[in-house]
């Protein structure tokens, strides 16, 4: 997947830094040199397998909290939510490492294929406005150095070696949060201009052109499937660690602050609150994206149907536009995770 690939290489140009980036995590999202990049994979998904485990097993002898005079914060409860919320850690980085691994080899070549077949529809805007995605790097990658070196203060050497390694691994969930977030909003952006043109040619449909405009819609339709078809499995297990993991946050952070001195310790205060931040902000980039989608797709819907062909003789042109306002409502057009419910901001306060 070269610029050479593409009409004329912008969106392979907009792409190219997450490629080169989950590359380097061992992630390959281009066929160049497979063979390499499959041992460089396998290397890669072993450290993170290896370091999680090995941190499990060692939380399992070794406290992760300094010792204090009163014994009462070690009671059973509060020592299962940090093994709970360890594990569920480990399941977040293991199980959406390994997703990422499964869609390169089986999905991705048909979503970027659909995004090559859109590529005419794109303009800079869009472009650009796709690209500030990738600048949520920065503060998500700020937040993982901030924390890393929090969870492993006071913690033996070696034990403080294979922390580095496992918290480190969060780059992988981060990375595939990132790079869904960019192919859905292209294609919120797309459904966008869509509504555009029917707005601009409401009073004047009949510049409107509909086979153009069904082949168009289709293709994003089929582009929002894709991106189901690739993220559903990685964003159910980010939806499900985050909501999870603020729960348990909130509730260690309240024992914490009963228990030991924050003027001693404020470690322990500081990375609770930048994870509780971290997730509030992945939660929102999350959610906002299908939102925005699912509000889009409802207004094509509606504006479809304020539109009338002004010459009643003509049947077939009025036939087309009601086959096409059928299919726009008959047509599902939401991003889920994988398939077994709608990512929406209501879905929060209802499981919350």
């Amino acid at each position: 997947m070269t610029s050479s690939d593409l009409p004329n290489g912008r969106l392979d140009t907009r792409f190219q830094p997450i490629f080169v980036w989950m590359k380097l995590l061992g992630i390959s999202l281009t066929e160049n040199h497979r063979q390499f990049c499959g041992i460089y994979d396998g290397l890669m998904f072993s450290l993170t397998l290896a370091s999680n485990i090995a941190s499990m097993t060692l939380m399992l002898f070794e406290s992760e909290r300094p010792k204090q005079q009163d014994r009462s914060i070690t009671s059973y409860t509060f020592a299962q939510i940090l093994y709970i919320e360890n594990l569920n850690f480990i399941i977040l980085v293991i199980g959406v490492h390994s997703m990422l691994l499964c869609q390169t080899r089986h999905r991705w070549k048909k979503l970027w294929a659909t995004l090559q077949d859109v590529e005419v529809q794109l303009n800079s805007k869009i472009l650009n406005r796709s690209f500030l995605i990738t600048l949520l790097f920065i503060p998500e990658v700020i937040m993982i150095v901030l924390v890393v070196p929090l969870d492993i203060v006071g913690l033996p050497q070696y034990q403080q070696f294979v922390e580095f390694f496992s918290c480190a691994s969060k780059i992988y969930p981060v990375s595939g949060m990132i790079l869904f977030c960019l192919c859905g909003w292209i294609a919120s952006d797309l459904l966008h201009l869509i509504l555009e043109e029917l707005d601009e040619k409401r009073e004047r449909p009949d510049l409107i052109c509909l086979k153009a405009l069904k082949k168009r819609y289709r293709q994003i339709c089929q582009l929002i499937d894709d991106i189901n078809q690739c993220f559903g499995s990685v964003i159910l297990i980010l939806i499900t660690y985050m909501m999870a993991s603020v729960v348990m946050v909130c509730f260690v952070a309240a024992v914490e602050f009963q228990h030991y001195d924050w003027v001693a310790v404020p470690w322990l205060y500081i990375r609770d609150l930048v994870l509780l931040i971290q997730h509030i902000i992945n939660l929102g980039a999350i959610t906002y994206i299908p939102h925005t989608i699912k509000i889009q797709h409802e207004k094509i819907q509606l504006a479809l149907g304020r539109i009338e062909i002004a010459d009643r003789n003509n049947s077939s042109r009025q036939e087309e536009l009601e086959f096409l306002k059928w299919d726009v409502s008959q047509s599902n057009v939401e991003v889920t995770a994988a398939g077994l419910f709608d990512i929406t901001p209501r879905l929060f306060p209802k499981v919350s």
